[in-house]
């Protein structure tokens, strides 16, 4: 009887996963320009920020974080077109609509045009480093690490709602890098920028505790107190104050206002498959214990002085971010984008060690179809856990075995760290 050897086996697996993903791409590149034909992304968060751009640009601040002047004013905005929400609130602070405010001189849907250009930008940039950065890795390698980035939905999903996601890619990256490289100073000014998606922010800066990093987050500090007070000066330091307020109020939306938690791909999402909304401040209070225990864990761990050439550096930047966007108690899943990051890293780290891979590539490629069957299904496992979900776990589980594996290895003198 003829066996295919597991070498065959796994390349015909590659080659049936390509082709999925293949086609993952033309149904994203399908479901943009169905919305984009029938105008639907005019009720997406873009409206949400150019909201506030047009708010800010006319001279209305101090409404930033009103309810109902932000939904008079997007109703103004919509020309006729009504949200089923009636209000998309702002959860970004006040000195992220300052900035890109000269876009509200311009029409809503030119506007969002050009955001998608800017998007799009931002996926050349990344495909360039990416290709750049794994210098090391075969071409196939590059492609298959390429595709599946195309075909993953949550990418699609911030292009489509006009999200900031792919931005907060951006610049975690370029603070990796930066760190890596101990461009401290540099490291630090990517750090500040993730004040731009506060959430982001908590467990990256947990490693600046490191005494061989701290100078990045004395800088990230400096630079965010200058971006708080150059923002108060134009709009007055009560926004600031207005926004602290209203974060504790986003969070206990549940199923009102575009925030969903049961559908988001978190601890608080499968709290909230299994208690229901009407247990929020249970599932908020649980979400936030495991969040400190979280933090306290990274804390541990970054107390160790690793260097940027070490392969474990990249192993522990791995596990620090994919840890922050399953605690984290609002990653929606456009957010999910930042998994990108630490699941390449983590494959580079299993190949400079010569650690087995086939088994993590083929998670890599199932991942999109994953997640993409999740975004248009209710379907959930036990009636609880979203598909995605149990990916995730899997790649913590799976970084979290090589984590205690770099802990049993014996030091130089002998003794197991």
């Amino acid at each position: 009887m003829y066996k295919i050897s597991r070498t065959k086996l796994f390349r015909y697996s590659i080659i049936a996963l390509v082709i999925i993903n293949v086609t993952i791409v033309e149904l994203n590149i399908g479901v943009w320009v169905k919305l984009i034909q029938q105008r639907s992304y005019i009720a997406s968060d873009f409206t949400n920020f150019y909201t506030a751009f047009a708010i800010i640009w006319n001279g209305e601040g101090s409404n930033l974080y009103t309810p109902g002047f932000q939904a008079q004013y997007q109703q103004e905005l919509l020309n006729g077109y009504f949200l089923q929400q009636s209000v998309l609130p702002l959860p970004y602070p006040p000195y992220f609509p300052i900035f890109f405010s000269p876009l509200s001189l311009i029409p809503l849907d030119t506007a969002y045009f050009i955001w998608t250009l800017g998007q799009v930008l931002l996926l050349i940039w990344l495909f360039h480093f990416l290709n750049h950065y794994f210098e090391n890795w075969n071409k196939h390698e590059k492609l298959l690490l390429s595709l599946t980035i195309l075909a993953f939905w949550p990418l699609a999903l911030t292009i489509i709602h006009g999200q900031v996601s792919l931005l907060i890619l951006v610049f975690t990256t370029q603070y990796f890098v930066s760190i890596e490289n101990y461009r401290l100073n540099t490291a630090g000014l990517w750090l500040a920028m993730l004040l731009a998606k506060p959430q982001s922010l908590l467990m990256p800066s947990i490693m600046t505790i490191n005494k061989r990093y701290w100078r990045a987050g004395v800088i990230a500090g400096v630079v965010g107190v200058i971006i708080v007070i150059i923002s108060s000066l134009i709009l007055g330091y009560q926004l600031w104050v207005e926004y602290i307020r209203i974060l504790p109020t986003l969070t206990g939306y549940f199923g009102k206002y575009g925030f969903y938690p049961d559908l988001h791909y978190t601890l608080r999402g499968i709290l909230s498959n299994i208690l229901g909304y009407s247990h929020a401040t249970i599932i908020n209070s649980i979400s936030m214990v495991a969040l400190i225990i979280g933090t306290i864990v990274l804390i541990m761990l970054w107390k160790e002085g690793i260097p940027g050439n070490n392969p474990k550096f990249k192993l522990y930047f791995s596990f620090t971010i994919l840890l922050s966007a399953f605690l984290n108690l609002h990653t929606i899943p456009h957010d999910d984008v930042i998994l990108i990051l630490p699941v390449a890293l983590f494959y580079d780290y299993l190949r400079i060690n010569n650690y087995p891979k086939r088994a993590y590539s083929i998670l890599v490629l199932i991942s999109p179809a994953v997640f993409f069957v999740a975004a248009f299904s209710s379907f959930n496992f036990f009636g609880i856990i979203r598909p995605p979900v149990i990916i995730i776990l899997i790649f913590l589980v799976w970084i979290l075995y090589y984590l205690m594996k770099e802990f049993r290895k014996p030091s130089k003198n002998g003794i197991i760290t």
